[in-house]
């Protein structure tokens, strides 16, 4: 946490114009950790759905204190639309709707993708799909319905080994705008 404090604020200071986001997952010690995120910068912290009722409720407390934004994390839920709804229930200002690492490697073709329209309808607040995604699908993505597209490890690493991907990112980021830019979403 004292590192990530650390990051979130050069970051809020290097780019101040720019949202930033503390994925922390936060299971427990949801209002202080919301908090401590929040006075360093970030913009937005993520809880998760599979945290006890009392952590969401904390989180989105604090979150209302010290104006930032929650997203609830949906990651190993077992019915990933009824909690996203709870979430939203809760005060959860965006989901997150997660295919782990981890979950992709035990269960082979798991995607976000599975039960993204699925997720979307459940809720009336802003959906992002995030986990495993090709840079097809994240581009497709505000055409199921959950226009913020979160693409992170095609970009930057090896699928299997952990190393610098071969993409050429500022290429790949700029077809990636373009596209979602023309696309039009539910």
């Amino acid at each position: 946490l004292a590192e990530g404090l650390r990051a979130v604020g050069a970051l809020r200071e290097r780019f101040p114009d720019h949202p930033v986001v503390a994925d922390l997952k936060t299971m427990d010690g949801g209002y202080l950790e919301a908090e401590m995120m929040a006075k360093a910068g970030a913009d937005l912290v993520v809880v998760m759905g599979r945290a006890h009722e009392a952590t969401i409720r904390a989180v989105v407390e604090a979150g209302r204190d010290y104006g930032c934004k929650v997203m609830g994390d949906d990651l190993g839920a077992e019915d990933k639309p009824a909690n996203a709804r709870w979430m939203q229930d809760l005060g959860v200002d965006y989901i997150s709707h997660r295919t782990g690492y981890d979950e992709r490697r035990l269960v082979s073709g798991a995607s976000p993708m599975d039960e993204l329209e699925a997720v979307v309808k459940a809720v009336d607040i802003p959906v992002q799909a995030v986990g495993g995604l090709s840079i097809r699908q994240a581009i497709e993505c505000p055409r199921h319905g959950a226009p913020l597209v979160v693409v992170g490890a095609p970009l930057v690493i090896d699928a299997d080994e952990f190393k610098t991907s071969s993409h050429d990112l500022k290429e790949v980021l700029t077809q990636i705008v373009t596209e979602i830019r023309k696309t039009p979403y539910q």
